[in-house]
């Protein structure tokens, strides 16, 4: 694969163990969240759990790659003691297999906020269809453009960058939307966790679109400084659309439980009306 940045570059020790931690710590903190939603899903109503084992399927898949990421750094690059760099071997480093991870986990991110949204059961269907098929869409076209990010990163990429943040602004839209309108009846306390489920949304999603232009910025786009930032950017994005936003979906879910009627061990919050 060596049409990846990481196959282009030499990397210091130093620069080498960055990206190999915060891999690490990336695919650590999703098994966490892994264990956190599995072990808070009775904390939730039985008509919202269907929400929380999607943050399951999201925590598994996104731990793995992570993992399978860093097993393939540590497999793809060997240490040359006489020149001070670890080089690349005799296998690559398969960057994209992000996308794959991606193209489980956006349709998934996308669509669970539904759960937690009072929206007409015949209306449901089409908005699962459209904000996962777009989160889909985009996936595709970025991963199509990565192919380009070292042998055209201001032609091909940029293109197939731009191409994929339609869908994303056509998502975008939809969500901010309905998540809009649900300021309007959620209780309180969901409230205001619905507010800044919104906000972060639109700063972690947007992390996204800053780490895939970076082989776009010149001659640092193209050196081992580019590769590990890009590898911060992309995780951190990862830890906060996925663990933080399934946290903080399931605060809204817990309250609109008790607001139900649903009892929650150790929530001591009355329910609260609209």
């Amino acid at each position: 694969m060596l049409w990846n940045l990481e196959n282009t570059v030499e990397f210091t020790p130093a620069q080498f163990d960055l990206i190999s931690t915060v891999l690490t710590i990336g695919y650590a903190a999703h098994f966490a969240g892994l264990a956190y939603f599995i072990l808070t899903r009775k904390n939730v109503a039985p008509r919202y759990r269907s929400m929380t084992t999607m943050s399951v399927v999201v925590m598994l898949s996104a731990a793995l790659l992570l993992l399978r990421l860093d097993i393939s750094l540590g497999q793809a690059f060997d240490y040359d003691a006489a020149a001070g760099l670890y080089v690349l071997g005799d296998s690559t480093y398969n960057h994209g297999f992000r996308y794959f991870n991606w193209l489980i986990d956006v349709p998934l991110l996308l669509t669970q906020s539904l759960f937690v949204l009072n929206i007409a059961k015949p209306d449901v269907l089409g908005y699962r269809l459209k904000l996962g098929g777009a989160g889909a869409l985009m996936v595709i076209l970025g991963y199509v453009g990565q192919f380009y990010e070292v042998v055209d990163p201001l032609g091909a990429l940029l293109f197939w960058g731009i191409a994929a943040t339609v869908p994303f602004i056509y998502f975008t839209a939809i969500f901010w939307k309905l998540t809009g309108e649900s300021l309007s009846y959620l209780p309180g306390e969901a409230k205001n966790t619905m507010k800044q489920i919104r906000y972060l949304f639109m700063f972690s999603w947007n992390l996204y679109i800053v780490a895939y232009i970076v082989p776009m910025l010149g001659d640092f786009g193209q050196s081992a400084e580019a590769a590990v930032t890009r590898t911060y950017l992309f995780t951190i994005a990862d830890v906060l659309s996925k663990i933080i936003y399934g946290i903080l979906l399931g605060k809204v879910a817990t309250a609109r439980s008790v607001a139900e009627g649903y009892e929650v061990d150790g929530y001591e919050h009355l329910a609260e009306s609209n």
